[in-house]
């Protein structure tokens, strides 16, 4: 399969400690992030966390299988970038 870039679409709550914990998750398994970019919703509660990743839609759809185990993350949403 032919590896892409994609761009993964985060909400998360704002706690400290979630962003290590996603990081980890991601490069613990061997994949490298791309980029990565963090910021406040309206919702002060919340997250959002941009994050590109190189992979094919196997590797991507592993990654949105464990961000989504995560307590702390409320929603994943994947597409290509580019």
């Amino acid at each position: 399969m032919k590896e892409e870039l994609h761009r993964l679409n985060c909400f998360v709550e704002n706690k400290p400690g979630v962003l290590a914990r996603i990081v980890g998750l991601i490069s613990g398994r061997g994949y490298n992030i791309q980029t990565l970019s963090v910021g406040p919703t309206e919702d002060g509660t919340v997250s959002r966390m941009k994050i590109d990743v190189l992979g094919d839609d196997r590797v991507i759809n592993q990654i949105m299988l464990q961000l989504r185990n995560q307590v702390n993350v409320i929603e994943v949403t994947s597409r290509l970038k580019g």
